[in-house]
């Protein structure tokens, strides 16, 4: 029955993302919105679109090539020149020398597909954004969440949860297949209400807060620590932009002291899913300590997130120096254990070797240096915060491996890269029909 729900909410989702492509919306964006329409409607029908189908590769792969390939025809050379853009050659260049490295050429192209993807999502945002500005684009971008959210409400009316795989407790996420890719659906919707003006849709306060009760539904833990510090900045905002100078001390002050009263009582409801962290904080040596000296207690730590760090790192430290270089090559993983990392630098290092891990490590610092000198400090602060969020997930699973983490990424990359307050100046690039609109390279 709930397989024809997602049809038929599907269909519904497809009308309103046509419409709002055949308005007032450029072809950058209209490439945007269904690519991540796309992407969120073929992992709704899992069952059919993860196996395998032709040549190795499944729907939902053959529907991310297309898209990749499609982006590289319709966004301007001259954007893929940008010189922010050179600290991510560097780390693909990393990634395809590994995997030449070990001759692990199917994942080498597997992974480059999905950067390539990230690359040309990123680019369309940008011209987006310097062509009808950050507030049009992002509010037209919120029709492509409107089937996963429709979705997840539905399954909790109907009661349609999934047993999580770590401890066997609900998660609702709308008959998708893991709580991992969907939290990121979540997380990007909560991203893109938050970067939309006060004022130009109704309910945004209701919306963004319903969002935030989602992903808590969602019952992942990573996801919700990322949302805290964008859902702590969103409500400051909030009722910062409604004070007088003189109020804003003392009620910001009660206001504070009310988040940190919510975040205390999320954090007792939710202590059992949580305990494992302070746990870890307080034994930091275990992620260096060889597995086979786990006892059955140490195993368990994080949903055995620890004992699963150990196995990668143990088996790094013990490799060749041409290993320890150059990694063991793009999804080499899947050839020696038997879950992925779930830790996205613990898997750089083992895959792509301390050439390809210290490029990774480069370019996160030159992402956070930009977010934080974007013209708008406002904005600065939510992108920068965003990002420091992300990329703190990164330490307990893999979003960069899923193309929903690459999704969230890129809508957050846009926005820096675009730095919508920046004064543009001389330009190769124009985009059609928006007449003088030129964008600096």
């Amino acid at each position: 029955m709930f397989e024809a729900i997602k049809l038929l909410v599907g269909v519904v989702s497809l009308i309103m993302v046509y419409r709002t492509i055949t308005g007032n919306c450029n072809k950058y964006l209209a490439f945007a919105i269904c690519a991540i329409w796309l992407r969120y409607f073929l992992s709704a029908f899992h069952t059919v679109t993860y196996p395998s189908l032709v040549a190795g590769f499944s729907i939902n792969a053959l529907g991310s090539i297309g898209v990749a390939g499609l982006g590289l025809l319709l966004i301007p050379t001259a954007v893929f020149t940008l010189k922010k853009l050179l600290p991510f050659y560097a780390f693909f260049i990393a990634i395809a020398v590994s995997g030449f490295v070990n001759m692990q050429i199917p994942g080498t192209i597997n992974v480059l597909v999905k950067w390539c993807y990230f690359l040309v999502l990123a680019g369309a945002l940008f011209l987006s954004i310097r062509s009808q500005g950050q507030n049009e684009t992002f509010k037209r971008l919120l029709v492509a969440f409107i089937m996963p959210v429709t979705l997840q409400v539905l399954s909790i009316i109907l009661g349609e949860a999934k047993a999580t795989e770590a401890d066997g407790s609900t998660s609702y996420i709308g008959g998708y297949n893991h709580e991992a890719a969907f939290s990121m659906i979540i997380v990007s919707f909560i991203f893109v209400l938050g970067l939309v003006n006060r004022n130009s849709i109704s309910f945004r306060t209701t919306l963004f807060t319903l969002a935030v009760v989602l992903l808590v539904l969602v019952n992942y833990r990573t996801a919700i620590l990322t949302i805290l510090p964008i859902a702590a900045i969103f409500y400051f905002t909030l009722i910062e932009q409604r004070l007088k100078p003189s109020q804003k001390a003392p009620v910001l002050t009660i206001v504070t002291m009310v988040l940190a009263i919510v975040f205390f009582v999320l954090s007792l409801s939710m202590q059992e899913r949580f305990a494992d962290v302070g746990l870890l904080v307080g034994n930091l040596d275990l992620i260096f300590k060889a597995p086979m000296y786990f006892s059955d207690a140490e195993q368990d730590i994080m949903s055995a997130r620890v004992y699963i760090w150990s196995q990668y790192i143990n088996a790094f430290t013990n490799a060749d120096l041409l290993h320890q270089i150059f990694g063991f090559g793009p999804d080499s993983w899947k050839y020696k254990f038997d879950l992925y990392a779930h830790n996205t630098y613990v898997s750089y290092v083992y895959e792509y070797g301390y050439l390809g891990f210290f490029t990774f490590i480069g370019l996160l610092i030159l992402i956070l240096s930009s977010a934080m000198k974007m013209s708008d400090k406002p904005l600065s602060k939510i992108i920068a915060f965003s990002i420091a969020g992300f990329l703190i997930m990164n330490l307990a699973t893999m979003p960069l491996w899923n193309i929903e983490g690459l999704i969230f990424f890129a809508l957050a990359l846009g926005v820096v890269f675009a730095d919508p307050k920046k004064k543009v100046v001389a330009s190769k690039v124009k985009v059609p029909n928006h007449k003088s609109k030129e964008l600096s390279i």
